[in-house]
């Protein structure tokens, strides 16, 4: 038998099943999404990101206070953590920009320090009268060195550097203030023996550069109380300048004069050597 022929209702309902869908947008419905990269996104391609752009910024910058802090300490324990302790150490940091550092330092101290550009940065114990003080130290590209404090660096709202000084700075500038005298005083011993210093521990005799000028039988520390407590003082408020030879010196020229003054009058001293002198520091 000759097969059937489909009806009418047969015939619509098979257009209606294979008629293409209709749009969401014809239909009623959100607009379709466009896979389109944006225009700003366009200008943008191949070149780098907004944090890209500031870590670059960050590298022209003087790194932060606390940034150097940490880097002081790092390498001053090293120096430290060694017997006889190190004399000086290369500092090997290289997110630090040294010449930004330099460069915040206060005029015209920063152009003097930087002088001919930076070849290494040192962590150095500084040629001074007090022993143990380490110091940043450039080696320029001509080979000379300069010596700076980073602290320097940080004179803003942020930082209390410059509002107190610390104890340790002032002491060794108090103590620069009165080296004069123990030269003095050694030189008047050394005349008096015919250029030969005795220790007065062991008695032994002592060539000029192993012989040292220590208090006694009063220490420094106490000459320092009493002259402190005697100018209604305290160690914080002792402002300080920058000085090339010994790191620090009293920026107040009558209150140097008066300390030394106090100290001629009440100091008394003795000679040592340089190998009892590391044994008593405080003296």
């Amino acid at each position: 038998a000759a097969p059937s022929r489909p009806g009418v209702g047969e015939r619509a309902r098979e257009r209606r099943n294979s008629a293409a869908p209709l749009p969401l947008a014809a239909a009623g419905g959100p607009p379709p999404l466009s896979t389109a990269m944006p225009s700003a996104l366009k200008a943008r391609r191949g070149r780098p990101s907004v944090a890209e752009m500031r870590a670059d910024l960050e590298r022209l910058r003087k790194p932060t206070a606390r940034m150097l802090e940490d880097v002081f300490d790092k390498y001053y324990r090293v120096c430290l953590g060694t017997s006889p302790p190190m004399k000086e150490m290369e500092i090997i940091e290289p997110q630090i920009n040294w010449k930004a550092l330099i460069m915040s330092l206060p005029a015209p101290q920063n152009k003097t320090v930087l002088g001919t550009g930076i070849r290494k940065i040192f962590l150095a114990e500084t040629e001074c009268v007090y022993h143990g003080v380490y110091r940043f130290h450039v080696q320029r590209l001509d080979g000379s060195r300069a010596m700076f404090d980073f602290r320097d660096a940080y004179d803003d709202a942020y930082h209390n550097y410059k509002d107190k000084s610390f104890a340790h700075d002032v002491e060794l500038a108090l103590r620069a203030g009165v080296l004069p005298q123990l030269v003095q005083y050694k030189e008047m011993l050394a005349k008096d023996n015919q250029m030969e210093l005795v220790s007065h521990i062991s008695g032994i005799a002592l060539p000029w550069e192993r012989a040292v000028v220590q208090h006694f039988p009063v220490t420094f520390n106490q000459l320092l109380d009493a002259f402190l407590n005697e100018n209604q003082l305290k160690m914080d408020q002792i402002k300080l300048d920058f000085d090339e030879d010994h790191g620090y010196r009293i920026k107040d020229q009558a209150l140097l004069d008066r300390w030394r003054i106090f100290h001629r009058s009440q100091a008394h001293y003795r000679i040592i050597s340089t190998d009892e002198a590391i044994d008593q520091p405080h003296l």
